[in-house]
C-alpha cells in the first residue's frame, strides 16, 4: 500500500486559479434568459460565450485552473480549450482539473435539465477526452466533503467516481478505461495525519474496487489522493477509519435514492451592469450564424448517437455558440431529468406517529371528489430537491396527492400547472431570493388568470434566510422546513383545505 503520509504536494497545484461561473452559467442559461433574473453575475462571473471567458482569462497562460462548474463542466472545458487553440498555444499546455462529481450535481442548484444517467455519460466523455488530449488535466477532480460524517463523505466521493468509471466502462474498451481511471482524483479537506491515514484506506479501496468490478491491470496510484492544506476550516476525522467501514458505508450510499446537496444558497441579488444584454445580443449578431448552425447541428448528433461531444464541443466554443445553446441542444438530444419520486424517499417518521394529523387530512377532504391535491413548485433557477422532501413524503402517506411539475418554473409555468392540475393547496419550495420573487410574481399571474387566491404555503429551504410575509403582501403560509414537524404541516395542510371548502380563499 502506498503510504500517503510522505506523499508531497503536486508542485502544479500550487497556485490553481477556480474557475466557478455564476449560477446562470453552471445551470446552462444566457445571463438575459428570464431564469437568470438577478442572478446573473452574482456568485460568480458570467460566462454565455468564448468571448467572455477570454476577458476573464486576457493574459494567455493562467496557469492551472481548477473548473467548478457543475452541469456545464465539459463546456467550459471545451471553451477553455477553444481559446486556449484560439491563441495558438497547445491545448496538450492545459494544467489543472474539471471538478465532476456528477450524482452531487444532480442535487445541486444548477442541476443538469437531462438525466444523471446522460450526465454520467458526458462525464465519462470528458474523462476519457482529456486523458487523450490533456495528459496535464484531470478529468474528475472529486472534493470529499467537510460537512457530515466523514465516512460517509468520503463514500459519496467514491460512489461518485466509481459512477463515472462504470459509465466509461460502457462506452471505452479496457484499456482505454484503464487510462481514464488515472484521470480520476479525490481532494480530501484537510491535511492532518488522520485526513492522510483516511487517504490512504481511500486509495487502497478504490483500487481494489476497481479490480473487483473492471478487472486487474489498474496501477495503484500515489498521485490518487490530495489533501487540502489551505482548507480555513477542515473537517476534523476524531476516529480511525476502516476499510471495511468505508466499504460498508459505500454499499449504504450506492442504495440511496436522494443524495442532499450541501451546495450554498447563492447570495441575495446584486446589481448587475445594464449593457450585458446589450453585449450578449451584439454577440450573436456578429457572428457566423451559419457556423453556429452547422456545430449546433454536430452537436445534437453526437449526443443523441452517444458520440464523445467534447469535439463538437470545442467546434461550438469557437464558432460563437453561447452556453444557454449549447445546453439547450444537449437538453433536446438527451433524456430529460427523471422526476421527483416521493414515495422514493424513506420515511423518516413512524405513521402511527402521525394518526391524529392523518385524521384531520381526512376529516378536510369530505366531500370532495377527488384526494387532496398538492401541487409543489420550484419557482426561478434553483434546480435542488424542493424544501421538505421528508414533510412531502408524509403527506403521501396520509393519502395527500402531490404534483411536481419540474425545477426551475417561471410564472406562467406555474400558472399553466394549476390550470392542468386544479390543485387544492399550492406550495413554493424556496431556496432563494429569486425564487421569492418568483413565487410572488406566479401569484400575481395566477391572480391575473382568474384563479384568485389558491389556499398557498411557502417551505423554506434551511438555509433561506429571505422570504418574509410583508413581501408576499397577501395571506400566504410560511415554513422553515428544517424546523416545522410533519404532524404541524399536514394540519397546515388540513387547514388550508378546510378554509378553501369553507369559501374563506
Amino acid at each position: 500500500m502506498t503510504d500517503h503520509r510522505r506523499q508531497p504536494p503536486r508542485p502544479s497545484d500550487a497556485a490553481v486559479l477556480t474557475l466557478r461561473p455564476d449560477l446562470p452559467s453552471r445551470a446552462g442559461f444566457d445571463s438575459d434568459h428570464p431564469l437568470a433574473k438577478g442572478m446573473a453575475a452574482v456568485d460568480g462571473p458570467a460566462l454565455s460565450h468564448l468571448g467572455d471567458l477570454a476577458a476573464l482569462l486576457p493574459n494567455g497562460d493562467a496557469g492551472p485552473v481548477e473548473i467548478m462548474s457543475d452541469a456545464t463542466g465539459p463546456w467550459m472545458l471545451a471553451m477553455l480549450v477553444a481559446l486556449t487553440e484560439i491563441r495558438g498555444v497547445a491545448r496538450e499546455t492545459l494544467r489543472g482539473a474539471l471538478c465532476n462529481d456528477v450524482i452531487a450535481d444532480a442535487q445541486s442548484p444548477a442541476a443538469p435539465r437531462w438525466s444523471t444517467a446522460a450526465a454520467l455519460d458526458l462525464g465519462a466523455d470528458t474523462l476519457s477526452w482529456t486523458r487523450r488530449v490533456l495528459p496535464d488535466l484531470r478529468g474528475a477532480r472529486l472534493h470529499v466533503s467537510s460537512q457530515g460524517d466523514p465516512v460517509t463523505a468520503m463514500a459519496m466521493a467514491l460512489r461518485s467516481g466509481l459512477a463515472l468509471l462504470a459509465a466509461s466502462s460502457r462506452r471505452e474498451k479496457p484499456e482505454h478505461l484503464r487510462a481514464a481511471a488515472q484521470g480520476v482524483e479525490f481532494v480530501m479537506p484537510g491535511d492532518s495525519a488522520q485526513h492522510r491515514a483516511a487517504g490512504a484506506i481511500l486509495a487502497a479501496l478504490w483500487h481494489d474496487l476497481l479490480v473487483e468490478r473492471h478487472g486487474p491491470d489498474f496501477a495503484r496510484r500515489d498521485d490518487l489522493v490530495l489533501y487540502r492544506s489551505d482548507a480555513v476550516a477542515p473537517a476534523r476525522i476524531e476516529n480511525a477509519i476502516s476499510a471495511a467501514e468505508l466499504r460498508e458505508a459505500l454499499e449504504r450510499v450506492e442504495r440511496e435514492a436522494i443524495c442532499h446537496s450541501l451546495a450554498d444558497t447563492p447570495p441575495p441579488p446584486a446589481a448587475v451592469p445594464e449593457d450585458r444584454t446589450e453585449a450578449l445580443a451584439r454577440w450573436r449578431r456578429e457572428r457566423d450564424g451559419n457556423a453556429v448552425q452547422k456545430s449546433l447541428l454536430a452537436l445534437r448528433e453526437a449526443a443523441k448517437r452517444g458520440i464523445n461531444i467534447m469535439g463538437p464541443s470545442v467546434a461550438c466554443a469557437k464558432a460563437g455558440v453561447t452556453t444557454g445553446e449549447w445546453a439547450r441542444v444537449l437538453a433536446d438530444a438527451l433524456p430529460a431529468a427523471e422526476p421527483l419520486l416521493v414515495h422514493e424517499i424513506p420515511a423518516v417518521t413512524n405513521l402511527g406517529d402521525l394518526d391524529d394529523a392523518c385524521a384531520s387530512i381526512e376529516q378536510a377532504a369530505r366531500g370532495l371528489a377527488r384526494p387532496v391535491t398538492v401541487l409543489v413548485v420550484r419557482p426561478g433557477l434553483d434546480a435542488r430537491p424542493p424544501a421538505g422532501l421528508p414533510l412531502l413524503r408524509a403527506a403521501q402517506d396520509c393519502g395527500v396527492e402531490l404534483r411536481d411539475p419540474g425545477p426551475r418554473r417561471l410564472p406562467a409555468d406555474i400558472a399553466a400547472a394549476v390550470s392542468r392540475d386544479r390543485p387544492h393547496v399550492l406550495i413554493f419550495a424556496i431556496h432563494s431570493s429569486q425564487s421569492v420573487e418568483m413565487a410572488i410574481e406566479s401569484i400575481d399571474a395566477l391572480r391575473q388568470a382568474g384563479f384568485g387566491m389558491i389556499p398557498t404555503l411557502c417551505l423554506l429551504g434551511f438555509d433561506c434566510k429571505y422570504a418574509t410575509q410583508g413581501e408576499f403582501q397577501t395571506e400566504v403560509h410560511l415554513r422553515a422546513a428544517g424546523e416545522i414537524s410533519a404532524q404541524t404541516f399536514l394540519n397546515d395542510l388540513a387547514e388550508l383545505v378546510t378554509l378553501r371548502n369553507s369559501g374563506t380563499y
